[in-house]
């Protein structure tokens, strides 16, 4: 039997460093938003546009107040699973590994915020929607995901049939 060498690294490095970069990233964005302004106060940046601090206890936009802990852990455990999933089947292009790294990014940012104080530091405000860098992390991540694996698929079925 003879070993196959490979000079790629493991799909759960690259992932991990998106992972920690987009935690990272969302975390200290949250922290200067709370430390620079007082509850109510916030500052303009254009159209409709405002960075303010906004205490989020529910999910998207403050849905599922007083669930969105459980909710958040079994959202996770279902997309690490999917990525094992296709880290086994080999069906994992940089396309999709950033796109699940952005995922579980954001989900894990806004889960420390949930462990740490209750409820999600939103700083983003769009009219009468507030997000943060994770919840960008993660509508991005998911879209990427989903284009990427829909475009995959034909791929999946044929080797899936093989």
């Amino acid at each position: 039997m003879k070993l196959r060498r490979t000079n790629r690294l493991p799909s759960w490095v690259p992932l991990a460093a998106i992972v920690g970069a987009v935690v990272a990233a969302d975390q200290a964005t949250k922290e200067i938003a709370r430390k620079a302004f007082a509850a109510g106060e916030g500052v303009h940046v254009a159209g409709s546009l405002w960075v303010s601090p906004f205490s989020n206890p529910g999910v998207d936009g403050g849905g599922l107040e007083g669930k969105a802990l459980p909710l958040a852990l079994f959202g996770l455990i279902a997309i690490l699973g999917i990525f094992g999933f296709l880290a086994y089947r080999h069906a994992l292009r940089p396309i999709v590994l950033l796109g699940f790294g952005l995922l579980v990014g954001g989900g894990i940012g806004n889960l420390l915020d949930r462990l740490r104080f209750g409820s999600v530091s939103d700083f983003i405000v769009r009219g009468n929607t507030a997000f943060n860098l994770a919840d960008v992390a993660i509508y991005t991540g998911g879209t990427i995901v989903f284009v990427a694996l829909i475009a995959q698929l034909p791929r999946l079925l044929v080797r899936h049939a093989d």
